[in-house]
């Protein structure tokens, strides 16, 4: 039996459509924003855009942190960008997550 080789080359397709439609979301709302979440992110995580595809809590937390409930505009953006996608295990994981 041979071992279970991932998908590597889908995985970064995957990664870059999500940290795409992050950056698409934030600029959208705003260069400010899209600014402060990158600073917040690296201030409390030590991580960038492209590493809330392997930790969208991170994501999460800092909307959540900066935006309170209205986060949820920023989400909302995010899965837009994601919804012809959505039907992809790892990216439906991912809205998951930072709709929690």
């Amino acid at each position: 039996m041979s071992p279970v080789i991932p998908d590597t080359n889908n995985d970064l397709v995957h990664k870059a459509i999500v940290c795409l439609a992050i950056e698409m979301a934030l600029i959208e709302i705003g260069k400010p924003i899209y600014d402060k979440v990158l600073h917040d992110l690296f201030e409390k995580y030590h991580c960038y855009l492209t590493d809330c595809y392997e930790h969208p809590e991170y994501l999460n937390e800092v909307l959540k942190a900066l935006y309170g409930n209205s986060h949820e505009v920023i989400v909302k953006s995010i899965k837009k960008q994601l919804e012809e996608f959505s039907y992809k295990k790892p990216i439906e994981k991912f809205l998951q997550a930072i709709s929690q």
